[in-house]
């Protein structure tokens, strides 16, 4: 059963897979301007549906809907780990749909997100507005840029996925001051019909028509590859698979501490005695280096390969991590946020590549949906893991080694198991 089991992956990711390849020989050297264009654009404006966006009408909200920072933050929770559940079978579906239709959905769903923000009044209203903005903004916006960067990026995958993804940088660097200015304004109401009015009539467009006739539809036209059951018996194969756990303990890593670092920044920064007028400046460099990762290891995972690279990719966070534990003085607030930056970057782009290496180009879409779900989940559970050690007197020190330690090690432990996969194929 077992093997019926692997045959029956390798057979449809093959079939799909020869397909696409020979789609992408023949349209690569047009289709790559044209697919970062529509990955940097969709990233961009997956901006508005991500917690760095979101968190600057947390007083708006509280205030509309008479309820406490506490009482947001558990609806804010429950509607991210909803929508980023709803992942682990989306992921799958869109590759089933033209990318057009799939655009089209992601963006229906998107701007009905953004007027339920602008006009809520109710818990309900809000929980609903939260949940379409992180399903069709951070989630499936950003999901449908990955997922065809690295379809039509060929062997400059990695370089592909760098590019389409700087748009969220670009987001972080100028949208938390473009809407402060904003405030001084615009009634925060109109903001959020703004952008609903703007995703609708300009962005909707746009992203149809850099989309056109990219490669997407990837699964095989066999009825029982195409069909749901044999979807969900390729996620039961998926999840035995070691390569993908080897590969999810590299790839979750990031997103898990950096969430509780910056969630728990506060806590961090007394503990480390850094001046408060520091954070601000500190995120800055985040952004930068986040940056910097993001394209160094995009070229360099062209160049040396994506599993090799993603062997290297925890060692500035392990180093951000371990120098807590260095009396470096305020000069540690630059080394973590650097190093934290960095890794999460590297992240982005070897998070979409890694899967095109190990299970082909057929199942990118499918897997990257099921890892997706697996990242919320990490994600909603590190404040609530670092609140807990923190509540127990465990320092921000031995916490930050205890990282580091899992960053240095981990990759030695799991790289024979991702090796290993990469000469199956």
């Amino acid at each position: 059963m077992a093997t019926t089991r692997r045959r029956r992956w390798a057979g449809t990711s093959a079939v799909g897979g020869s397909r696409m390849e020979q789609s992408l020989t023949a349209t690569r050297g047009w289709t790559a301007s044209r697919v970062i264009a529509f990955g940097f654009l969709a990233t961009f404006m997956s901006s508005f549906g991500q917690t760095f966006f979101l968190g600057l009408f947390n007083p708006y909200f509280q205030q509309a809907v008479g309820i406490g920072g506490a009482r947001l933050g558990l609806l804010y929770g429950a509607a991210t780990l909803v929508s980023g559940m709803l992942l682990f079978w989306l992921g799958g579906a869109l590759d089933r749909i033209s990318l057009p239709r799939a655009t089209s959905i992601t963006i229906a769903l998107f701007v009905t997100g953004c007027l339920l923000a602008g006009t809520t009044t109710t818990q309900i209203q809000l929980l609903a507005a939260f949940f379409l903005l992180r399903l069709g903004g951070q989630g499936l916006l950003t999901h449908l840029a990955i997922v065809a960067a690295a379809r039509a990026g060929g062997e400059r995958k990695g370089s592909t996925i760098a590019w389409a993804s700087m748009g969220v940088i670009l987001g972080e660097a100028v949208l938390p001051a473009a809407v402060v200015a904003a405030f001084a304004l615009l009634q925060w109401r109109w903001m959020w019909g703004g952008t609903a009015a703007l995703l609708a009539v300009v962005v909707l467009p746009a992203l149809l028509l850099l989309g056109r006739e990219l490669p997407w539809r990837a699964v095989s036209q066999e009825p029982e590859a195409a069909s749901a059951a044999g979807s969900i018996e390729q996620r039961r194969v998926l999840l035995r698979r070691p390569a993908y756990w080897a590969a999810s303990s590299l790839l979750l890593a990031p997103p898990f501490m950096a969430t509780a670092f910056l969630f728990e920044q506060a806590t961090f920064a007394r503990q480390m005695h850094w001046e408060p007028g520091l954070i601000g400046a500190a995120f800055a460099v985040f952004a930068l280096c986040r940056g910097l990762g993001t394209w160094g290891y995009g070229r360099a995972a062209d160049r040396f390969g994506v599993v090799s690279m993603l062997r290297m990719h925890l060692l500035p966070m392990a180093l951000a991590f371990a120098s807590l534990s260095v009396p470096l003085g305020q000069a540690s607030i630059w080394v973590a946020f650097a190093g934290v930056g960095f890794t999460n970057g590297a992240n982005s782009v070897l998070g979409g590549a890694v899967w095109v290496e190990l299970f082909g180009v057929a199942s990118v879409g499918l897997v990257r949906g099921v890892f997706t779900a697996c990242m919320v989940v990490a994600s909603a559970m590190a404040p609530a893991v670092v609140a807990s050690l923190l509540s127990m007197d465990v320092s921000a020190v031995d916490i930050g080694l205890a990282f580091a330690a899992y960053s240095a090690i981990t990759p030695l432990l799991v790289g024979p198991v991702l090796h290993g996969r990469r000469r199956d194929r």
